[in-house]
C-alpha cells in the first residue's frame, strides 16, 4: 500500500521523524531494534518471537485456527510468523517501510501473511474485521499519549463484536532510559488506571491489568457484542 500525506503539517512531520528513525534502526540491525533480548542469532531471534507470543500475546487464550488476526507495530514479523502456524490469517502494520521490507523476507512463502505500512491509521482495514488485536513493545516508543488512544479507537473498531484487544505499554512511574537514545526511542508511560480508562473511552470492557508499574504493563479488553 503507497504511503500518501494526509495528516495534518505538525503531525506529518513528526510522523515523518518516527518513520527514518526506524527505517535506519532497521537498517543498522534490526533484530536488535525489535527485541534486544533476542538479537543473537537468527535462531534466538526466532526462539524469542515464539517465547514472546506465548508468554506475552496469546497467553491465557484459546486462540482459534479460523482466526483473522492484526498486529500493530509488526516490525520484522517476529511475532507473525510463529502466530500464523496457528490462525487463518494475520496482518501485520508497521509506520517503517524498511522494517516491513525485512518482515516480508522473513514472512516469505507464507500465504496467510498480509504486510502493509501505515500513517498512524487503519483506514483502509474494514470495520469488524478481526477477531484479535494486539501490540507488543511498540506503544513504549510513541511521543504522545492522543497518539496511542487514537490506535485504541482504530483497534475497537476493526475489531469484530466480541473480538479481543492485547495492548502493552510501558508502566513505570518514570522512565529510566528516557536519555539513552534520544530521538524516537523513549515515548509515553500509563499507569494502570489510566490505560483502563482510556481503553473504556474508547468503547471496550477491560477484562484484566496486569504488570502495573513495570515496562510490560499489559491490558486485556473486549468489543462489547
Amino acid at each position: 500500500m503507497p504511503f500518501t500525506r494526509s495528516l495534518p503539517g505538525r503531525i506529518w512531520r513528526r510522523r515523518e521523524s518516527m518513520r527514518a528513525d526506524w527505517d535506519r534502526r532497521a537498517k543498522e540491525n534490526a533484530p536488535f531494534y525489535v527485541c534486544t533480548t533476542g538479537a543473537g542469532s537468527a535462531a534466538a531471534f526466532e526462539a524469542s518471537g515464539l517465547r514472546d507470543l506465548n508468554e506475552h500475546v496469546v497467553d491465557g487464550l484459546d486462540v482459534r485456527p479460523e482466526w483473522s488476526v492484526l498486529e500493530i507495530g509488526c516490525g520484522v514479523g517476529r511475532l507473525l510468523r510463529p502466530l500464523a502456524a496457528r490462525v487463518a490469517r494475520v496482518v501485520g502494520v508497521d509506520l517503517s517501510e524498511e522494517m516491513l521490507r525485512r518482515a516480508r523476507d522473513y514472512c516469505a512463502g507464507l500465504p496467510n501473511v498480509e504486510l502493509h505500512v501505515t500513517d498512524g491509521r487503519l483506514d483502509f482495514l474494514a470495520d469488524g474485521e478481526f477477531d484479535f488485536v494486539f501490540s507488543h513493545i511498540v506503544f513504549q516508543h510513541l511521543p504522545r499519549k492522543t497518539y496511542v488512544e487514537r490506535y485504541f479507537r482504530e483497534a475497537f473498531r476493526v475489531l469484530a463484536p466480541g473480538g479481543m484487544f492485547r495492548v502493552q505499554v510501558d508502566g513505570r512511574s518514570r522512565q529510566v532510559f528516557r536519555r539513552w537514545i534520544a530521538d524516537s526511542w523513549s515515548g509515553v508511560v500509563f499507569s494502570a488506571r489510566e490505560l483502563a480508562r482510556r481503553l473504556e473511552r474508547c468503547g471496550f470492557r477491560v477484562t484484566e491489568i496486569r504488570g502495573a508499574g513495570t515496562q510490560y504493563l499489559r491490558a486485556t479488553a473486549v468489543r462489547p457484542v
